[in-house]
């Protein structure tokens, strides 16, 4: 069936969904909710069977060949057939280097989406003379980090299929993000629902937004500008961190969470702070649905001078199980009753874990190439959701260890004060993982050769002198 018309069949939208269409409307030329990522395929694909495994991600995936609307004032979404919108785009580069053709796939995930017109989802294939560059763009309306990996696994699938003659051996989906909203509205009319919904205003009762110091004064009207920077962790911190979770009974995350909340402590001064924590509330029904499932969870930081770094991972990992809990809230509604000015948050951390994303994808993701249909297929990092928050960092976790990625305002930050808060990150991370009970207040912001340096600017020595 198709629904084009906007009074018939037009479908209603996750709450999570209308703050993002809000959003868009706001900024309809911001690309600041763009999800990318690309592959690198070598030789180049044949691009009658890329475009139709393209074709047949967008109609095993609804959500992908979605337009956005409003009927009678409210958003809505409506279905176009496969082939009307999301169809594969090819560019031919044959003599691009390699810096120009990273400009071009970054310039190609920068792009703003039409959403009522074109839908949230388009696939470019930048072709050079021996190999090529594929890039799925997405909006955030539509997908989330683990919907990115399972367009990838199905549109590899496809291609694979595809090139040997094949049908894909795809099994079906047998759920719908439609259930997702539709579970959503019975919580919020529930009592279930008002008892999260008096969690939420208690955790936020009293407290102010984590806020570093900025290099320039905040605009009146968001920027919706950024950048990233990327490290790998040494892989012996990496295994660290691992085994300090274990020791300490506290997750990964909640050791890396509550370094930050440390940093942040020693930074601001702040003994009293929230930070947001985008969570998935996908459930395993819909494991294999590509949506928007990801609802961020404010996570409280309170300290003193005998806070150690064992205090802040233990309560920040009871905080994330209890938030864990009453995830299924939704944050436009918890920032819409909280009793706090503004925003109710301007930090964000998150961790992604690469099994969620299946055996085949799990490599890849870590960089190792791969082999689809004779090609060789290595997945490349794309910077995108950058400028949503001032800081965001995202800490992605896979077979051999830990990536961080540290997404900042530009508006706000010079590059190299970012650069300086990854660097205090990290020392952080190497103490909780090193010295857990360890007070925070004793922890050095900077290192021997940054005191050397101010010490020099000072005309000190350090020594007395």
């Amino acid at each position: 069936m198709d629904h084009t018309d906007p009074g018939s069949g037009a479908m209603p939208l996750s709450v999570g969904q209308e703050g993002l269409w809000l959003l868009h409307k706001l900024a309809p030329d911001s690309a600041t909710y763009n999800l990318a990522g690309g592959v690198r395929m070598e030789p180049a694909p044949d691009p009658e069977v890329l475009a139709r495994a393209v074709r047949a991600l967008t109609g095993r995936h609804p959500m992908l060949r979605s337009v956005y609307v409003e009927v009678d004032g409210h958003p809505r979404r409506l279905l176009r057939k496969p082939g009307e919108i999301g169809e594969l785009t090819v560019r031919d580069v044959p003599d691009v280097d390699d810096e120009e053709l990273e400009r071009l796939t970054e310039a190609e995930a920068g792009k703003p989406f039409r959403l009522s017109e074109d839908g949230p989802f388009r696939a470019v294939m930048l072709r050079r003379r021996t190999d090529a560059v594929v890039v799925v763009i997405t909006h955030h309306i539509a997908t989330d980090a683990i919907s990115q990996w399972l367009l990838w696994r199905d549109l590899l699938t496809a291609y694979q299929a595809y090139a040997d003659g094949k049908e894909p051996g795809w099994w079906p989906v047998t759920a719908s993000y439609e259930t997702f909203v539709e579970t959503e509205r019975a919580l919020l009319d529930s009592p279930r629902g008002e008892r999260q919904a008096e969690y939420w205003r208690e955790q936020c009762a009293g407290s102010v937004p984590a806020e570093l110091p900025t290099d320039r004064p905040r605009p009146l009207t968001p920027a919706n500008t950024g950048a990233s920077l990327l490290r790998r962790l040494p892989d012996q911190l990496s295994e660290r961190v691992r085994r300090t979770a274990a020791e300490q009974g506290v997750s990964q995350f909640a050791l890396a969470l509550g370094a930050l909340q440390a940093l942040l402590n020693r930074c601001t001064g702040q003994t009293d702070f929230l930070i947001a924590c985008p969570a998935s509330v996908r459930r395993s029904a819909a494991a294999d649905v590509v949506g928007y499932f990801v609802n961020p969870l404010i996570i409280r930081g309170r300290f003193d001078r005998d806070t150690t770094l064992s205090d802040a991972m233990k309560a920040a990992n009871e905080r994330i199980r209890q938030a864990t809990a009453r995830a299924t809230y939704p944050f436009p509604l918890v920032a819409q009753d909280a009793p706090v000015a503004g925003p109710l948050f301007r930090i964000s951390m998150t961790m992604v874990t690469t099994d969620r994303f299946g055996p085949g994808l799990e490599g890849m993701v870590s960089g190792e190439p791969i082999e689809v249909a004779g090609l060789t297929t290595t997945y490349l990092e794309i910077p995108h959701l950058e400028g949503q928050c001032d800081v965001a960092l995202e800490v992605t976790r896979d077979v051999y260890g830990l990536t961080v990625a540290l997404r900042y305002d530009t508006a706000l930050f010079e590059r190299d004060t970012v650069e300086r808060l990854f660097d205090q990150f990290i020392r952080f991370l190497e103490a909780a993982a090193d010295a857990p009970h360890r007070r925070i207040a004793r922890i050095p912001l900077t290192d021997d050769a940054e005191k050397r340096s101010l010490l020099a600017l000072s005309g000190s020595t350090g020594d007395g002198s």
